[in-house]
């Protein structure tokens, strides 16, 4: 299992008790032109925003034809290039992630020579001269028939995914090729196979002579949110072929009907980073671009020159998350009273500028800056946090593992000081020697002000005014989503389950054995499977658990556990069978053990406590629900037409901190759930199923209704292992 251990640092003043750290991102990529080829860019064609349009495509110019590389190893799919039957676009994606941290979902090539690829009758080139990808292909293809005994059938052009015929919609989604599942039907010898799954997309090494370009050359890369598609999503965009088969591409506010949907086509552009950005991060943590020649670029003085051609190569980007995942100030609760600024940004502390972040686009571009430093609204809850997820802090910026809370991110309440804003927040940017900003981009979480939801109910009796409720999210709130979304990876057979993870990464609070906050970072995933209750009966369920990214421990208090999935986990499946009852659990070393206690009512109920194999306390957090109970939330969400839905957890008790005691002395919580997300207006509305749903809590970390925990074996943690050795045969 991946581990986020600190292995290095940032130069960001480390001290004795380990505070001020991170691990180095070590980033390792190819650079995607030949050594030596130079290339120019226009204004025109360079990354970024521009009016009401946010061109996604980095597009430079080159003399002549020019050799093009694969950046990462990966599986390559073909598509055609616009109108132009002279050219093709390749999509890359990305098997090892070049960038720790940074989760690339397709890095799109786009203007690519042709007849590097295939000769006028779609047939793959054959024979001496050909391009190392088509090397590559042309021996995996011929090897998987010999090695099955059957005649190799034609290898055409649709074997690495270019339409043939009419077997493709521009209104399919990229993942239902690459995420496909290859059939071959074989009669007396021969091999045919079924048109939009023909071969499995191979493997293709990192530095790969992909094919050639002439003139011009388009990439673009696409941050991974997520295997899994979203039920009636409202979002103008869609990574489809559509996408996937522009010249050139760019993001046109234009193309909403609505406001709402101009409003996440915005949000869209912080799904993609620059080129030149990406390849300026290798600047930070001892990074490494190889190029064609065998040569290595490591210092900031040759990766600065290298990247020179692209007009954004000094240009640094600021990424901001705010809550419930969308970027900062989306909901509008960012905002001063009064006043629609809601940052402070500028080169240093003494020279800052007032403004409204999301102006335009929510991704912030700053060309030729320095040095950065900025300061965001907050109402200073005790609960506010930053979390730095690229960048690098400079060292007056007091961090816990570039986590930001408490003293080192809210001001004192003293004469002359806004308190409306947190404390200045510095970063440093790297610098060729001639002065120049060489390209990256910052990336930040923060949770900086509390997001209320105003729900309104008719009265009692008829002719009553409406009754209007404010709440106020939890952190437990902005946790489990994925609710309506299906995945995208295609089990194999009857005998997987499969599950989805939602990459983008949340902050949220672990209590300690001192009674104390510890902070992290999670990714969160959702499987579906079924428990046998006997012999004969069954019962579906549905899984939401955490993924830890990241924790930021008092140190002393316990023993330091990371043992959780990196932010790059993907979703896949778990072999599963309904014929033994091997149900889903959480990873080694994650076990759950139940209790039963008698509630306030008198009723009999099952909580379950989540307890590590080595006897720390857990750094994740689990929800279980029927999937009965499961549908009643989702139709719900189709009903409202819900956009970005999560679950909300209502205290029957006034104060969310009570707790109940059972007549055995066990404390419990016990919540009722609704449902929270955008209406079709953008506006956050909460709702509640026509059948009302139950969760209870012993241990502030599992969260389960009692049709789901009554279920649940208890186990030791030798059955532990014998389970988990079953679900994964």
């Amino acid at each position: 299992m991946p581990q986020n251990i600190p292995s290095g640092s940032l130069s960001t003043a480390p001290d004795s008790k380990g505070l001020n750290v991170r691990p180095d991102l070590l980033p390792e990529s190819f650079f995607f032109l030949e050594k030596g080829k130079t290339f120019s860019q226009s204004p025109a064609e360079k990354f970024g925003a521009s009016g009401t349009v946010f061109r996604t495509t980095s597009k430079v110019s080159l003399n002549g034809t020019g050799k093009v590389y694969t950046i990462c190893q990966g599986q390559v799919f073909l598509q055609p290039c616009g109108a132009d039957a002279t050219k093709v676009n390749a999509i890359l994606k990305p098997f090892n992630q070049p960038i720790k941290g940074l989760a690339i979902k397709y890095i799109v090539y786009r203007g690519l020579n042709r007849t590097d690829f295939f000769d006028s009758n779609l047939i793959i080139k054959d024979g001496t001269g050909v391009t190392g990808f088509v090397d590559v292909i042309r021996k995996e293809f011929k090897g998987l028939y010999n090695m099955l005994g059957i005649t190799v059938p034609q290898f055409t052009a649709q074997h690495i995914g270019f339409p043939v015929g009419a077997n493709q919609s521009v209104d399919d989604l990229i993942d239902d090729y690459f995420l496909k599942i290859s059939k071959v039907e074989v009669n007396g010898g021969t091999a045919t196979e079924q048109p939009k799954k023909a071969f499995e997309l191979p493997m293709i090494p990192r530095g790969t002579h992909l094919g050639n370009v002439t003139g011009s050359v388009g990439i673009d890369i696409v941050l991974n949110e997520g295997d899994y598609t979203v039920a009636n999503d409202p979002n103008p965009f869609k990574l489809d072929l559509a996408f996937a088969r522009k010249p050139d591409h760019v993001l046109d506010q234009a193309t909403g009907s609505t406001p709402f949907k101009k409003k996440l086509i915005r949000e869209t552009a912080t799904q993609f980073l620059d080129i030149a950005a990406f390849y300026g991060l290798h600047t930070q943590g001892k990074g490494k671009i190889h190029m064609s020649d065998n040569s290595v670029l490591q210092t900031v003085e040759e990766i600065g020159n290298q990247i020179s051609g692209f007009k954004t190569a000094d240009t640094t980007y600021l990424y901001i998350q705010g809550s419930r995942q969308r970027s900062y100030n989306f909901y509008g609760n960012q905002n001063l009273e009064g006043n629609i600024s809601n940052i402070k940004i500028g080169p240093t502390t003494a020279n800052l500028a007032l403004e409204q972040f999301e102006a335009g686009w929510p991704v912030k571009e700053l060309a030729a800056q320095p040095s950065l430093v900025v300061q965001l609204t907050t109402d200073n809850n005790d609960a506010a946090a930053m979390y730095v997820k690229q960048g690098v802090l400079h060292a007056d910026t007091r961090n816990e593992d570039y986590f930001i809370r408490g003293k080192n991110l809210l001001q004192e309440a003293v004469s002359g000081v806004d308190t409306n804003f947190t404390k200045p927040i510095s970063f440093s940017l790297n610098k060729t020697s001639a002065g120049k900003t060489v390209a990256s981009f910052i990336q930040l979480i923060y949770e900086g002000k509390t997001v209320k939801i105003t729900s309104e109910t008719p009265g009692p009796n008829p002719g009553d005014p409406v009754v209007s409720t404010t709440y106020d999210l939890k952190d437990i709130d902005d946790i489990f989503g994925l609710i309506n979304v299906t995945p995208k990876i295609q089990s194999k057979g009857g005998s997987e389950l499969v599950y989805v993870i939602d990459q983008n990464l949340l902050l949220i609070d672990f209590e300690n054995k001192a009674g104390g906050k510890d902070i992290a970072t999670v990714t969160t995933k959702k499987v579906e499977d079924l428990i046998m209750k006997n012999d004969t009966e069954s019962l579906k369920r549905v899984t939401y658990e955490t993924l830890l990214n990241n924790i930021r421990q008092n140190v002393g208090v316990f023993f330091e556990t990371k043992t959780a999935y990196q932010d790059n986990s993907n979703s896949g499946t778990i072999s599963y069978s309904d014929k033994r009852n091997n149900f889903y659990q959480p990873e080694s070393p994650y076990f759950l053990k139940s209790i039963v206690y008698t509630d306030q009512a008198g009723a009999k109920i099952t909580g379950l406590i989540l307890l590590h194999g080595d006897g720390a306390i857990p750094s994740k957090k689990m929800l279980g629900l029927t999937y009965d109970e499961s549908l009643g939330f989702i139709t719900v969400i189709n009903q409202n037409q819900l956009n970005n839905p999560k679950f909300y957890f209502k205290s029957e008790l006034v104060n969310e901190s009570d707790y109940y005691t059972s007549i055995e002395e066990q404390k419990y919580k016990k919540y009722e759930v609704f449902v929270i997300g955008e209406d079709q207006e953008g506006n956050l509305k909460i709702f509640a199923p026509v059948q009302k749903v139950y969760v209870t809590t012993v241990d502030d970390v599992v969260l389960a209704s009692e049709s789901y925990s009554k279920w649940v074996p208890s186990m030791s943690i030798v059955e532990r292992k014998t389970v988990n050795t079953k679900i994964y045969e």
